[in-house]
């Protein structure tokens, strides 16, 4: 009976050790170097691109605001919404996204300041 326990027991730890490695690889993996977007704001507009982005890598905006007024930075997709300052360069940091379209803009002029991401 007690060598069943045991061998019961050594599976479970050896399912235990497995799981922790492949957690361990999924976290190194998620700790990568973030992608770096930079968001130039100018006259009013967001002077970006649509930007393809890995699916799970975490994201940096970089945005840099060479306008005189105040812009803010938001997003209902990511759930940010940072205010910059004139000449001001502020950073923010996104957990890595699943697929799909990721819409950001400006608060202040979302007709004009707006850009988006598309994860794979």
């Amino acid at each position: 009976m007690k060598s069943l326990i045991r061998k019961g027991m050594f599976g479970l730890v050896l399912a235990i050790v497995f799981f922790v490695a492949q957690t361990g690889r999924v976290l190194a993996a998620s700790g990568s170097s973030p992608v770096v977007i930079s968001v130039l704001i100018r006259n009013n507009h967001f002077e970006t691109a649509v930007v393809n982005v890995p699916r799970g890598v975490p994201i940096l905006f970089r945005v840099t605001n060479q306008d005189n007024g105040m812009e803010e930075f938001e997003s209902y997709d990511m759930a940010f919404e940072v205010l910059v300052h004139p000449h001001q360069t502020i950073e923010v940091p996104v957990s890595g996204l699943g697929a799909g379209v990721y819409e950001y803009f400006g608060d202040f002029h979302p007709r004009t300041a707006h850009g988006r991401i598309i994860v794979k």
